[in-house]
């Protein structure tokens, strides 16, 4: 490995420990609470070393959210690339924010949660991706449409519809399972259940 390609790789770390600690930190202690200093305290670098990447804490929110929604559509194109049946394609769609909410607690609550003041969808950036992201839902529910599985509607609010359904079980699992004295079904029924519950609501 070059030197170039060596600092190139230890910039892109310490970029990533400044947003990991950010997202730790806006969460439990609240946005307006947090200072840049705070943020470098918690990776043992000076608040100068954060000003080099990131010039305030909006600009680590958009970051973050530009992040999130990148790794997200990443992995929603991955499934477009399989060539799939339209069913299987939108199963493997909503499985898959689902199980990215749960590996991404943190950004998930910060993203999706609208923890900070500078929620993602009140920057351009963020507001595009999240849009294709979604729009990518809208084009699986067509494709079913369009292939005689799926009841006659308008996708993309179908797709906002859906999108309420994974959110609140994506919070739940997040947040909630296994706490309050009640006996939770597992993770993994919570899914099939939810799932279920979501395609039979779409079968025309």
């Amino acid at each position: 490995m070059g030197i170039a390609e060596r600092r190139a790789r230890e910039k892109d770390a310490l970029r990533h420990k400044i947003l990991e600690a950010a997202v730790e930190l806006f969460l439990q202690n609240g946005f307006e609470s947090v200072t840049m200093r705070g943020i470098a305290d918690r990776i043992e670098y000076s608040a100068s070393t954060i000003y080099l990447y990131f010039k305030n804490k909006t600009e680590i929110v958009n970051a973050i959210c530009v992040d999130t929604f990148e790794t997200l559509i990443e992995r929603l194109e991955e499934i477009d690339g399989r060539g799939l049946a339209p069913l299987d394609h939108f199963l493997a769609g909503i499985r898959c924010y689902v199980a990215f909410g749960m590996e991404h607690p943190y950004q998930y609550q910060l993203v999706f949660g609208g923890s900070a003041p500078a929620t993602c969808s009140d920057l351009e950036e963020s507001n595009l991706l999240g849009m294709q992201a979604l729009e990518h839902l809208g084009r699986g529910i067509a494709r079913c449409q369009a292939a005689g599985l799926f009841r006659p509607g308008e996708p993309f609010t179908d797709a906002v519809a859906v999108w309420g359904q994974l959110h609140g079980l994506t919070s739940i699992l997040i947040n909630d399972h296994g706490k309050y004295k009640m006996p939770w079904p597992s993770q993994e029924t919570l899914i099939d259940c939810s799932v279920d519950l979501i395609v039979r609501g779409l079968r025309a």
